[in-house]
């Protein structure tokens, strides 16, 4: 089993990156494959109908988007470059 899933590496959309997905893959694991060599923290978030939400590094990201559906199509993911919100407040 594997998918693709298409990581935003910025706002406008233009720089992407395609992620090999299988059912072990975790969201930190997209995170460190879509980073840039010696880059500080960076966290996943996934954006559907002007909603932006962080997703927690232990998230398996294939049952993440099984759960999507036929939506899938309508979320869009983008890495972001800075510690994601949830993240830092377990700390």
């Amino acid at each position: 089993f594997q998918m693709i899933l298409t990581v935003f590496l910025s706002n406008n959309e233009q720089i992407l990156t395609e992620v090999p997905i299988t059912p072990e893959t975790t969201c930190r694991d997209v995170v460190e494959f879509c980073k840039e060599p010696g880059e500080g923290s960076c966290h996943l978030a996934e954006v559907w109908r002007g909603n932006e939400r962080p997703i927690p590094f232990d998230h398996m990201m294939y049952d993440h988007l099984q759960k999507w559906g036929p939506r899938r199509e309508e979320v869009k993911f983008f890495l972001r470059h800075e510690e994601s919100p949830t993240e830092s407040n377990e700390q």
